[in-house]
């Protein structure tokens, strides 16, 4: 079933939710991607929720749908890719970060204007690159044929009501736990399953499930189970029957944490110069593919030089090289950094149209190590251009996910777009004071807020400063892992951290595998992932 849309304006009741479910966004996957290695995509989610609206909603068509759910996605791409750099800034500077979170006002803004720029330069490659994407060589990008799939089919809301209850039941859950409701905990927040053993050289700690966090785990767990439970329980065990033996043997003169951090960064180096290697060509292959089409038709280079689109080129750049210039990159590190991040942005898009997946960090890291090597940069700016790279990729993947919607649902792509600058713009407004309520009141580098992501960029960027043999090591590990065919970036999840984490999203897996049909258990974990997430930034505001 198609939908068609005859309305040309934004609808007072869609813009509300757009708004809400911008924030929505923005909050859970803000503190998913900071409290664990994955970024899942928010908007199958969304559209459940964004059914429930149009049910409950006078006002709301279901064809409103596509829309708002597309607005509402953008804030979790954003906050995804935020997460999964910026924060290195804390684990390089700590001392530097901690007096920016003493002036609130400065983080939030400085947060939020630099994710601005970031999104609307991935919004006006977006905007240049749907005609050769979309229109031209039509590529299938997965995600927005799901979602439109996902509103075709009339029997979504009965799974929208799953999600419901999925939701309330977390939200109860956590209320179950004490705090300003209850005056006692009927449900305990932590349950100790093993004490830490000893036996020889090998060390299991102590095995904690921490209840108040587990239901938003196990979710996660179980909607990409069959990607992360087998590598994150390797890296797991790996920890316990080799990294730490491997130290107490042979490099005593080496704390646990030293070695281990040595260890993780040879892994992390293996990864990197694997993901170089073959990205130069890439990268002149999708430039050539993107010039062949824009060539077959003059309207399309016309387009790209057109005044307008000069002049909003002309002031993303002056607004961009203002920021960069107030952290003091030298002109020719921003040039570098535009430059770049307009080829990485398309190229991003364009694999994401192909495959569904946006592979920010690589090309983030692709950027990111010729700064480091060729230019006097300091970590700040390391950080502000992997960051850039990822929320500007980002942003561009998920633009065109929704213009694919709109092409494939016959809707207008032009009422799709305002859609989604209002989504980029509610996100930028909040993301700011998401991030510093949850750094706040969690702290980067607990458990409840690991950030590993923006861990292993440190260690990428600080691997000249560990033991060279224990760095070959860790290379070398990687290497086994990639022909076992196990993917080391996640197995270096299960290294770094907390075993409960871990533990809790291989449970996760485990019970998606036990599922006869494991879709159709997907909104009702949504429900508790979404539910608990919102939980846990209640208790950080209040």
């Amino acid at each position: 079933m198609v939908f068609k849309n005859k309305e040309k304006n934004m609808n007072i009741v869609s813009v509300i939710i757009s708004i809400l479910l911008s924030c929505f966004s923005t909050i859970v996957m803000s503190y998913v991607a900071l409290a664990t290695p994955i970024g899942p995509w928010i908007a199958p989610t969304l559209v459940f929720i964004a059914l429930l609206c149009s049910r409950l909603c006078v006002g709301v068509a279901t064809s409103s749908i596509a829309y708002v759910v597309s607005a509402g996605s953008i804030g979790g791409i954003l906050a995804t890719a935020c997460a999964f750099s910026f924060p290195t800034i804390y684990f390089l500077d700590p001392m530097l970060f901690s007096e920016w979170m003493k002036s609130p006002f400065f983080f939030m803004s400085m947060l939020g204007a630099f994710s601005f720029l970031a999104g609307i330069f991935g919004f006006f490659i977006a905007d240049m690159s749907e005609r050769v994407l979309i229109d031209q060589q039509n590529l299938s990008f997965p995600v927005g044929q799901l979602i439109h799939k996902m509103i075709s089919v009339q029997n979504q809301i009965r799974k929208a009501y799953e999600l419901m209850a999925g939701f309330c039941g977390a939200v109860l859950f956590s209320l179950l736990q004490g705090g300003k409701l209850l005056s006692y905990a009927i449900i305990p927040k932590t349950i100790i399953l093993l004490p830490s053993i000893q036996f020889l050289i090998f060390s299991l700690p102590r095995i904690v499930i921490n209840l108040d966090t587990a239901p938003m785990v196990w979710a996660i767990g179980f909607v990409t189970g069959h990607v992360i439970a087998l590598p994150l329980a390797v890296g797991a065990l790996a920890n316990i029957f080799l990294v730490n033996p491997l130290q107490r043997t042979f490099f005593m003169h080496l704390s646990s944490m030293e070695f281990t951090l040595a260890f993780c960064s040879g892994i992390v180096l293996f990864i990197t110069l694997m993901s170089i290697i073959g990205m130069p060509q890439q990268l002149i292959n999708g430039i050539k593919n993107g010039f062949v089409h824009y060539g077959d038709k003059k309207n399309d280079l016309k387009k790209f030089f057109h005044p307008k689109a000069t002049v909003l080129a002309t002031c993303i750049a002056a607004a961009l090289i203002v920021f960069l210039s107030y952290f003091k990159f030298p002109w020719y590190v921003q040039l570098y950094l535009i430059v770049c991040s307009a080829i990485t942005t398309y190229q991003i898009a364009a694999i994401a149209g192909r495959i569904g997946l946006a592979l920010l960090g690589r090309f983030a890291t692709f950027v990111m190590v010729p700064a480091m090597l060729i230019f006097n940069v300091n970590y700040v700016q390391m950080v502000f251009i992997a960051t850039f790279v990822e929320m500007s990729g980002g942003v561009a993947a998920d633009i065109l996910f929704g213009r694919k919607l709109a092409q494939l649902s016959e809707f207008s792509r032009a009422t799709m777009r305002q859609y989604q600058l209002l989504g980029l713009v509610v996100t930028s407004l909040t993301i700011g004071a998401v991030f510093w309520l949850l750094i706040n009141h969690f702290g980067l580098g607990s458990p409840e807020l690991f950030a590993y992501r923006a861990q292993s960029r440190q260690l990428l960027i600080q691997a000249t400063q560990f033991d060279y043999i224990v760095l070959f090591l860790g290379a070398l590990f990687g290497c086994l892992l990639q022909q076992m065919r196990l993917n080391p970036m996640l197995v270096l999840g299960g290294l770094l951290m907390p075993i409960d984490m871990s533990l809790g999203l291989v449970i996760g897996g485990l019970l998606a595998y036990c599922a006869s049909d494991k879709e159709e258990w997907y909104p009702f974990w949504s429900g508790i992932f979404a539910g608990n997430s919102i939980s846990m930034l209640v208790r950080a505001l209040f």
